[in-house]
């Protein structure tokens, strides 16, 4: 097993030996790579710590040395290549820097449980995994980062031998902790209550005046208001009491589920699927499933239809929460909260959050829903390791680095089963036309029973006529809070710039679906760079595949593709210029190739993706629509130039074919 220990000298072992590591500067990336374990280290970061503000210009072929070597020492496995840095695959057991936060959360928890005095044993434990001063290697952030965490534990089992009424010994160990941290008020309200409690009077306020001088002098601000009333408590010589013990917490069974949908349809074998997965007997981890697909598609309902349906198999509790932007630290909190750890022993920290509530999960069988991540970063800090916990996450981006997590895509609904969702909603047949328009998402569907029912002089052929012109068709689709246009935009607004403006001119090209060659020229770059962009776009679902090998195209839903038009109709003559040059470009290419009368491709093969013949027989429907488009757009002669290379290919098959 290995282990790897940045709580004093930097030491990596193995199988209880330790194992040589190198240079200085590989020890200084491995410390940096170990400190932030299982996160992506920005090359950028490493260049800073290795080389400070003016890397060499061989810094990044250096740095390719220094993670090559250390593979070489670790394992290839063991430092991945991330899109923009590395990251070092760690257990937590292997990590002393893990273990100290793990014990710190278990012991916060003995302690709001009232157990204080075993809370004070697991701090003394934390604190004795430390072998010595910060390594000379370890970068100065990371150093400081270090004092910081040794410092919290070491502040948390000093209040903890407060309240179990110690004070002689913790004299003499506070004061060297104050001059070693002159700033740290913490530490000087410990040190004037033990003082206190001796009844060394003076001197507990020698050590406030003397801090309040410091603060004053090189910070040009008081001490704090609480450390301000403390001072004056024992300057009027009132007892300084000993810290109340927390009660015992009381076994909180938190019910967070929101309610089901009463018209929710559909979906039914999917739901009996994940019902088994989350109640299978297990051994070893809990389920972890993610619902991912595009806004609107009902991905929340559906996990909460489930959380009810399997919510008797978790009698411990659900807890349920949404995520809104980078607000994990938030909602740990509030899973705490709900879980009975008061407010104020709620740790400050994400990554004491994630371990205090893995150490309340431990033995219980809790149901945990997050709604809405945006990424896996987001999803971990609540995956607990209990076997008998599951969690169940809904996002917009597929979250395949996810992992150990059952992906399930959510798509569509049928025509049978969209008709089916608004007939509940408005107790009648809803008609093709406004199934069509609403194009199988569910939350076109509800606003369009919502407008109906809003609008009782309204029938449904009035709202699908209202519908019919996509240019107007996301104004209509808008009922109170719900707005598809406003869904779609949440997701859009997370995108790069780069994301957003091939989404949004994908939006304008005539084509029910696009190659990859005709996206490379909307963004000005090679395909393959475009490629990479759609299948970003793909796993955010905002764009969908046909096809596979070198025939894959991409799509976009009908009112995925009204939004995105929207949003590029001040480029509308540069894209389609843009779209119209491409395809003359590489028309003009593969006519130039057909050949010659009277020859035919190999029968019996199927073409392969350079054979022009195959080329047009994929793309004429593209051609024609850029045609269509081009021709009402004042672009006739080149429309007339696209028009003439495919009538070459028509002749071609007409030849051939005939």
């Amino acid at each position: 097993m290995w282990s790897f220990g940045l709580l004093g000298a930097f030491r990596v072992e193995c199988d209880g030996a330790e194992v040589a590591v190198g240079t200085p500067q590989m020890r200084t990336v491995l410390a940096l790579l170990v400190w932030h374990a299982n996160e992506v280290v920005p090359v950028g970061r490493m260049f800073d710590e290795l080389w400070g503000e003016v890397p060499p210009p061989s810094a990044k072929v250096q740095l390719q040395g220094i993670i090559s070597r250390l593979r070489r020492v670790l394992g290839k496995e063991r430092i991945a290549t991330a899109a923009t840095g590395y990251v070092l695959r760690a257990a937590a057991a292997e990590l002393d820097v893990e273990l100290v936060r793990q014990d710190l959360a278990a012991a916060r928890g003995l302690i709001a449980g009232g157990d204080v005095a075993l809370g004070a044993t697991r701090l003394r434990e934390a604190l004795g995994r430390w072998r010595g001063p910060a390594d000379v290697h370890l970068t100065e952030p990371v150093a400081a980062q270090l004092e910081e965490l040794r410092m919290t534990v070491l502040e948390e089992r000093v209040d903890a031998d407060l309240m179990l009424g110690g004070t002689a010994d913790l004299i003499g160990e506070l004061t060297a902790a104050a001059a070693a941290h002159p700033l740290r008020e913490r530490v000087r309200a410990q040190l004037m209550t033990a003082l206190a409690r001796r009844g060394r009077v003076p001197e507990a306020l020698d050590v406030f005046l003397a801090f309040r001088r410091t603060m004053v002098d090189e910070l040009g601000v008081e001490p704090s208001e609480q450390l301000r009333a403390l001072h004056a408590r024992i300057l009027r010589g009132e007892p300084v009491a000993r810290p109340a013990l927390p009660l015992p917490r009381k076994a909180h069974q938190p019910r967070q589920l929101p309610p089901a949908l009463p018209d929710f349809v559909s979906r039914e074998e999917l739901l009996t699927e994940l019902a088994d997965v989350l109640t299978a007997p297990r051994r070893e981890h809990g389920p972890l499933v993610v619902v991912s697909g595009a806004a609107g598609l009902g991905k929340t309902a559906l996990v909460v239809q489930l959380a009810h349906r399997v919510r008797e198999r978790f009698p411990d509790g659900q807890l349920f929460a949404t995520l809104r932007g980078d607000d994990t630290m938030a909602v740990l909190q509030q899973f705490l909260r709900a879980l009975g750890v008061p407010a104020d022993l709620v740790p400050a920290a994400e990554d004491e959050c994630s371990a205090l509530l893995r150490d309340l999960l431990a033995g219980r069988e809790v149901l945990l829903v997050v709604d809405n991540a945006a990424d896996a970063r987001q999803v971990r800090p609540f995956v607990p390791a209990e076997p008998g916990c599951a969690v169940l996450v809904t996002s917009r981006r597929t979250l395949g680095e996810l992992e150990g997590a059952r992906l399930v895509r959510l798509g569509l609904l049928d025509a049978a089963e969209s008709a089916e969702l608004l007939t509940n909603i408005v107790g009648v047949p809803p008609g093709d036309a406004l199934v069509a328009h609403c194009g199988g998402l569910p939350l076109a569907l509800r606003i369009a029973g919502a407008l109906l029912l809003d609008h009782p002089h309204w029938t449904v052929d009035d709202l699908a006529a209202r519908l019919a012109d996509e240019r107007t068709r996301l104004d209509w689709l808008e009922a109170g809070d719900l707005g598809v246009r406003a869904s779609f935009d949440a997701s859009y607004r997370q995108l790069s710039q780069s994301h957003q403006m091939l989404f949004r001119r994908l939006g304008l090209l005539p084509a029910t679906t696009v190659p990859g060659w005709l996206a490379a020229a909307l963004l000005d770059i090679e395909q393959t760079g475009a490629e990479r962009v759609l299948e970003d776009l793909v796993s955010w679902h905002l764009v969908s595949t046909a096809g596979d090998g070198t025939t894959i195209r991409y799509g976009m839903h009908d009112l995925l593709r009204c939004f995105a038009a929207e949003q590029a109709e001040p480029e509308q003559g540069a894209v389609l210029t843009r779209a119209v040059g491409a395809c003359l470009a590489m028309a003009e290419s593969m006519a130039a190739r057909l050949p010659a009368d009277g020859l035919k491709s190999a029968s019996g093969t199927v073409p392969d993706a350079c054979d022009p013949v195959a080329w047009f027989d994929t793309e004429l429907p593209t051609l024609q629509a850029v045609v269509e488009t081009a021709t009402v757009r004042g672009m006739a002669e080149h429309a007339w130039e696209l028009d003439s290379l495919c009538q070459r290919y028509f002749d071609h098959r007409g030849h051939n074919d005939g």
